[in-house]
């Protein structure tokens, strides 16, 4: 497996809660999968998307990721949120859970902010 940058992979990531605040939806990750340094760690992580609408199904949290999709104006992020990584324009981010559930959440404006300490769970790079 290659050296990959410094990401946030949405498979095997734990989103612990969506909320609406101030317009704004926040994503709250309980373990965000992050890639740095040729190793997996955890890490918790939130994701705010300005002027934010939610659709699709509703989901039960804690929910475990299965795959992901994040769309801006620099193009589509498929899986891996390279960091850091904040963006002005429309934005539409597309979680699909274990659970076959997906949801949708559409806005102006993204940014990611990662939260705590990071615990290392593997050594990623080098592997077949």
């Amino acid at each position: 497996m290659p050296n990959l940058p410094y990401s946030i992979e949405l498979h095997d990531s734990t989103i612990s809660d969506v909320e609406s605040r101030d317009g704004s939806i926040l994503i709250k990750f309980s373990r965000a999968y992050v890639h740095l340094d040729g190793k997996g760690w955890a890490q918790e992580a939130e994701i705010r998307i300005g002027s934010a609408t939610v659709g699709g199904e509703r989901v039960d949290y804690p929910a475990k990721v299965g795959d992901g999709q994040l769309v801006t104006e620099d193009g589509p992020y498929h899986n891996l949120l390279m960091l850091p990584l904040s963006t002005i324009g429309p934005v539409t981010l597309e979680i699909e859970f274990m659970s076959g559930k997906v949801v949708r959440i559409s806005g102006a404006g993204l940014e990611v902010t990662m939260k705590g300490p990071r615990i290392l769970l593997e050594q990623v790079a080098g592997r077949l």
